[in-house]
């Protein structure tokens, strides 16, 4: 029953993070690489209080929250890259110029 509701409350965070980044795609960039960073700094310590305190069943599950955790926090990064502008070069046409001929 734990499982399923922190399996939830993980992807409701994912959503209100997607919600609260609609259009910033530095947000996204920003905040896709401190939930990995953080992710990798803290998984240890929460993968060995699961399994003392919940056995094999506990890193199962903690290994699960983990992928989640990681591979959210590295959808959105390269989500926010991929929305990053671009800056367009205007490319002259003969109709708009026509000593390139």
């Amino acid at each position: 029953m734990m499982m399923m509701g922190t399996i939830s409350f993980v992807a409701c965070a994912w959503v209100l993070f997607g919600l609260w980044t609609i259009g910033h795609a530095r947000r996204r960039v920003i905040g896709g690489v401190v939930v990995v960073g953080l992710t990798l700094l803290f998984s240890p310590f929460f993968l060995v209080q699961m399994g003392q305190q919940y056995g094999f069943l506990g890193i199962q599950f903690g290994l699960a929250v983990l992928f989640m955790l990681l591979g959210g926090g590295f959808f959105y990064t390269a989500l926010g890259w991929a929305g990053r502008p671009r800056k367009i070069r205007k490319v002259r046409t003969l109709s708009e110029d026509p000593d390139l001929f």
